[in-house]
């Protein structure tokens, strides 16, 4: 199969990543699907087999494919995800306008990310030749949990060692490997409503939900994002979290997810170390800090479950792409994780305080708004006649996507994101909101 390439300045290698890319959105390679080897996409569209390489290697890193050892490259369903996207968009033409400023967005800001650094990171971990032809092990690599496990005590206080630590494609995944640990017929309560993945897998696994933390086994929480807003749990509340726990030999599992953007000051030690690592599983992942399609998680068992586990691990496989983990392990490292965070904290803090800024000044005393303690959403309070559903339908129709909170009277509460909208979009939203919400100064 040859292709006519362009002769045009763009390098080959990014002609064929783009040649793959069309195919994996138009859905005519699904996900599962198995990639030809890089000597047979060579031959086949008649290029050297480092462009093929390549080409490859930054389709991996975007999140299109994934390499599997010994196996091969996989596509991925991102590109399908980016076609239902697309589809959605183009409804407008049955009467509902495309979302043009997504508010409702937990998506990334593309400037939070060096694309470029990262894709460097990957391309050097796919010269390791050798160490990519053997499966990764169970746990995790050895090196990255060593790198975690510093981490996570220089910054949030958690006493860990590599042993403790395991590496997942996600955190359903890892609840998974948790679930049986735990023993069957246990009851659990999950401090976020919103978590539907976790409360699926604890179904899964025969666990029983309770609407009170006194009556349950298990605990699900969530401390360092308590509400989507970003209420924070205070040192005091967690000491008295685990101190009931441990009297009433309850396990407490500790997401701390988002616990880094902190906007006022700095995180607050997580449950694990302030329990000395005994009975609290410390539940985290990468894709906020890094990128989304980055699928690492991790987990770190207390000593009461670890040799439990040591007795099942052979029975799991590995999740999480060993070539990420590698080059993960070397960018933490490297020091890179760190000047992530404080790049992406600079740019959320700044975004946050100019959307507050510009609600403020766009509803000129018609509308408060106020940043959490932590997260990415802004809350936002206006007082209207119209109803909260009709506002956020209102919104909606004209392109604007919200999170409706509350109505108490006249009085609305909704979430705004600041972190997928550009900030130069800011205005332009607001002062369209604000004509569709027909609302009147003064």
């Amino acid at each position: 199969m040859a292709v006519m390439w362009s002769d045009t300045k763009i390098p080959r290698y990014l002609q064929v990543y783009q040649y793959y890319k069309d195919l994996i959105v138009a859905g005519k390679l699904p996900p599962g699907t198995k990639m030809p080897s890089v000597r047979l996409c060579a031959a086949r569209l008649q290029v050297s087999r480092t462009t093929a390489e390549s080409a490859y290697m930054y389709l991996a890193a975007d999140g299109y494919i994934m390499s599997r050892p010994q196996s091969g490259f996989y596509v991925t369903d991102r590109g399908q995800n980016e076609q239902k996207n697309q589809e959605r968009q183009t409804k407008g033409k049955k009467g509902k306008k495309a979302i043009e400023y997504p508010f409702a967005s937990s998506a990334l800001d593309q400037e939070s990310f060096d694309f470029d650094l990262w894709r460097r990171y990957v391309k050097s971990a796919l010269r390791q030749d050798e160490r990519l032809l053997s499966y990764g092990e169970p746990q995790g690599e050895y090196e990255l949990r060593e790198a975690i496990c510093r981490y996570l005590s220089e910054n949030r206080s958690a006493v860990c060692r590599p042993e403790d630590v395991i590496v997942g494609a996600g955190v359903q995944s890892l609840l998974h490997i948790l679930c049986p640990l735990l023993g069957a017929g246990k009851k659990v309560f999950v401090q976020n409503p919103r978590f539907k993945q976790g409360s699926a897998v604890f179904e899964d696994h025969g666990f029983r939900r309770c609407d009170s933390p006194e009556a349950a086994d298990v605990l699900y929480v969530t401390p360092s994002q308590m509400t989507r807003w970003g209420d924070v749990m205070p040192v005091t509340a967690r000491m008295e979290l685990i101190r009931d726990a441990q009297q009433s030999g309850q396990f407490i599992i500790e997401d701390d997810y988002d616990s880094e953007f902190r906007y006022m000051n700095r995180p607050t030690p997580c449950l694990q170390g302030l329990a000395g690592g005994e009975r609290v599983i410390y539940v985290s992942t990468f894709s906020k800090l890094l990128l989304p399609s980055i699928r690492i998680s991790f987990m770190i068992l207390p000593p009461s479950l670890r040799e439990a586990y040591e007795a099942r691990k052979d029975f799991y496989n590995q999740t999480a792409s060993k070539t990420e983990q590698i080059a993960l392990c070397q960018f933490i490292r490297d020091g890179h994780l760190g000047s992530q965070i404080r790049k992406a904290k600079r740019l959320y803090t700044g975004k946050a305080r100019q959307l507050c800024d510009t609600i403020e000044d766009v509803f000129a005393g018609e509308a408060e708004a106020a940043m959490g303690q932590a997260g990415f959403y802004i809350r936002m309070e206006i007082s209207s006649p119209l109803s909260l559903e009709e506002m956020t339908v209102r919104a909606e129709e004209a392109g604007i996507s919200l999170i409706p909170v509350k109505e108490e009277g006249t009085v609305k509460k909704f979430l705004l994101s600041c972190s997928c909208v550009p900030a130069d979009c800011y205005k332009p939203a607001l002062l369209l909101l604000k004509e569709v919400w027909k609302l009147k100064k003064g």
